[in-house]
């Protein structure tokens, strides 16, 4: 009889496994639908017109990180007019208020580090079981990104916050703006009302699933944050994005094997994800591309593809999703065409290294589960 942590690791080996060949069966059967779907085709032809113009925008406004403004374009295109508006509205408002707890926060705890996990602990507990139970979800989780951007990106320099702070939401400012203009002139402005959600009463009751993934979240992104910084990754923004994004994975209210089992799915969504993108992008930089419409041209074409796999209704949208902003990171990396691969592989290696450890931790904060699954199999 195998010992149970074996039998455990091959479980999950093997659950990984099967993630990842439905993961590519879907990919391969919505690459081969490319331009069928009138509606969705009209989704994808926005996404390579608002990335590029999002870009320009950043690019004449001299902004700090161009490739923000064009992510936040990217992120706030929805299928309809009025839901790209709400999408982009959340995301902003969200942003705004996470850039201004940051400011604040920044004057005391660079200092102290204790209080620096605390913080970071408690406002992606707030994020994550906000994306979960509330009807603004979204402006609740890019509070979290943004406020933990702000205060690291300030770690360094303290007095870098209030730059910091206002070119994130300047950068979004331009990506949505780009987003709603755009999708109010190609895209109809009828839209179905959100999704009920359960909202923020029984907490403790009928809604705990949910708490307790935040919970673990807050441990896992501080956890990660002196792993990050004792093996001295690049980027330890990037790091918080990736706590709070892969974290935010749907929560089953009825058991905790489901909800590890999306944060593994969406985990390794996000590396199939980056990997793909990555590829696509430092295949189009091997072109070495000069002129700047060839370049917004090609950046729209990667765009298109990726939208048309985000709106994939076989579950594998959010690889699109992540392969979108890795090729949109890697390729945008200044105030013009890119003259050299370097920057995005360094890009490239703190995502996934931030994955990679995300995974680990993730499998320390689940031991419960394999209880779970033997009480299942043996029938009690």
């Amino acid at each position: 009889m195998k010992d149970p942590f074996v039998r455990s690791v091959m479980e999950d080996i093997a659950e990984a496994a099967g993630i990842i060949e439905r993961t590519f069966a879907g990919l391969w059967h919505d690459i081969a639908e490319l331009g069928e779907d009138r509606i969705r085709t009209r989704q994808c032809v926005v996404a390579a017109l608002v990335v590029p113009l999002a870009t320009t925008a950043a690019l004449v406004f001299q902004v700090e990180s161009v490739w923000w403004a064009a992510i936040s374009g990217f992120m706030a295109i929805m299928s309809t007019g009025a839901a790209s508006v709400r999408r982009g509205i959340l995301r902003l408002i969200g942003t705004i208020c996470g850039a201004g707890m940051g400011f604040i926060a920044a004057r005391w705890l660079p200092y102290d580090h204790f209080a620096l996990s605390l913080y970071l602990g408690a406002t992606t507990m707030l994020g994550v079981v906000g994306m979960q139970v509330s009807p603004h979800g979204l402006a609740w989780l890019f509070f979290a990104i943004t406020s933990s951007m702000v205060l690291l990106m300030g770690l360094s320099d303290p007095l870098l916050v209030p730059i910091v702070a206002f070119y994130r939401v300047f950068e979004v400012a331009i990506g949505v703006g780009s987003a709603m203009i755009v999708a109010n002139v190609l895209e109809n402005w009828h839209a179905d009302p959100p999704a009920p959600t359960p909202g923020w009463r029984h907490l403790l009751g009928e809604q705990w699933p949910a708490l307790l993934h935040g919970i673990r979240a807050a441990i896992c992104v501080v956890i990660v944050l002196y792993v990050w910084i004792w093996i001295d990754l690049p980027d330890v923004t990037q790091m918080a994005v990736t706590v709070a994004a892969v974290m935010a994975a749907p929560v089953a209210a009825d058991a905790s094997v489901s909800t590890r089992h999306e944060v593994a799915k969406r985990a390794l969504h996000r590396i199939l994800g980056c990997v793909l993108g990555g590829i696509a992008a430092l295949i189009c930089l091997a072109v070495s591309v000069t002129s700047l419409f060839w370049w917004l041209a090609m950046i729209g074409g990667g765009v298109w593809v990726c939208m048309h796999i985000q709106t994939s209704k076989r579950g594998v949208g959010y690889v699109g999703t992540q392969a979108g902003i890795v090729f949109i990171i890697t390729l945008i990396q200044g105030a013009q065409p890119p003259a050299s691969i370097m920057p995005g592989i360094d890009r490239f290696a703190g995502i996934t290294g931030g994955l990679g450890i995300l995974l680990l931790v993730s499998l320390v904060l689940w031991p419960g589960d394999v209880k779970t699954v033997e009480a299942r199999n043996s029938g009690k």
